[in-house]
């Protein structure tokens, strides 16, 4: 069995959904004496207007000089991720976790045949519906997963994503995809005592691109308006659809019922959660969806879109959660009516949801993933 000293982990940027986990983690393997470090590409996104706090990062890690290439939109940038392999040389780590299928990766894979280097892939990657991947990069995947050492994924969607492009079910271990809990169980805990309105406020949050069809949960209230007039929309969120949802909101004449905030920080968004009596998530396709455990670790009752990757991981129908496809405008707007007119069942979804989040998808649940990666590997190497 060998014997692992040091662990590094090379991923995009600092994101901070991700530094309480990263934190733990490296609390997790300092107690099995075996040192953490983090490799960041570049200190962020130009895109992010999220502010982070650098000195919350309680591991040891670096920022790389990374060229940026934006592949068609700002949402896909790519790093160069330079000096990898000359850290790899000097300090000679026992296990690399590289994130995804990244210039990163293919650089660890091609020295990977000159020197000793035992990397795992890291990664959300999922199968949308309707979305065919070209032969070209399934294959490059599949050949980068052949010579992989282990797998950490996202959720049990990606699991099956890594399944499917060669990756060993018995390799893969999941790092459930969490967030900053404490701060949202302080939301949930401040959310018992709220002063109720007699008008229902909806939230939904999230960044603003056509990809996440925020459109079809426009036309969806459009309908709900034809039913029920006691009920607002608020879209906390920025990006490239903005402008064309606000259009939409005009030319369906919903102003009075749907409203725009811009961008809000973090530490700003609890009175919104705490007077919010139902979350909706509507996305056309997410690899996971972090803002649903957000709201679910707030205590909202949520309404969730099948195309969340999150889904499958996070909702139990009626139980903690619902999941509504809003593209039957129609249908989507008689299902939120019905539950909008059950503060029962509300009030017992986004105590479930709570309760769910604080038990199974926590900051060291997910350092466990990489834990439980390490054990696979000592195990059968």
């Amino acid at each position: 069995m060998p014997e692992i000293k040091n662990v590094l982990i090379i991923t995009n940027v600092p994101q901070d959904y991700r530094i309480a986990m990263l934190n733990k983690l490296d609390d997790m393997l300092k107690e099995q004496n075996i040192q953490l470090k983090v490799l960041f590409a570049a200190s962020g996104y130009k895109r992010r207007k999220s502010k982070l706090d650098f000195s919350r990062m309680k591991f040891d890690y670096t920022f790389l000089k990374s060229t940026k290439f934006n592949l068609g939109s700002v949402e896909n940038t790519m790093f160069t991720y330079p000096g990898i392999i000359r850290y790899h040389i000097k300090h000679k780590p026992d296990i690399t976790f590289v994130i995804g299928y990244s210039p990163a990766t293919i650089k660890l894979w091609l020295f990977s045949f000159f020197m000793k280097i035992n990397f795992f892939i890291w990664s959300g990657s999922v199968k949308f519906k309707g979305r065919k991947d070209s032969a070209l990069r399934i294959l490059m995947r599949k050949i980068l997963v052949r010579r992989a050492k282990g797998f950490v994924a996202y959720g049990t969607m990606a699991k099956r994503y890594l399944i499917s492009i060669g990756a060993p079910a018995d390799k893969i271990s999941i790092a459930i995809n969490t967030v900053d809990t404490d701060f949202f169980n302080q939301v949930a805990e401040n959310r018992v005592n709220r002063k109720t309105s007699q008008v229902k406020q909806l939230l939904y949050l999230g960044y603003l691109t056509h990809g996440k069809k925020i459109d079809d949960l426009i036309h969806t209230i459009y309908e709900l308006k034809t039913i029920r007039n006691d009920f607002r929309l608020t879209i906390i969120g920025d990006g490239p659809a903005r402008e064309l949802l606000f259009n939409l909101v005009n030319e369906l004449h919903l102003n009075d019922y749907i409203s725009f905030e811009g961008f809000i920080q973090k530490k700003d968004l609890p009175p919104y959660l705490i007077n919010t009596d139902m979350f909706l998530f509507q996305t056309g396709c997410d690899i996971w969806g972090l803002v649903l455990n957000e709201a679910m670790a707030s205590g909202l009752p949520c309404v969730v879109s099948p195309n969340a990757g999150a889904a499958i991981d996070l909702i139990k129908e009626n139980e903690n959660g619902v999941i509504l496809d809003f593209s039957h405008y129609e249908k989507a707007a008689q299902k939120l009516n019905s539950l909008l007119d059950d503060e029962t069942l509300l009030l017992k979804l986004g105590i479930n949801a709570n309760r769910f989040i604080s038990e199974y998808v926590t900051p060291q649940k997910s350092a466990q993933g990489f834990i439980d990666a390490i054990n696979i590997y000592k195990k059968n190497a």
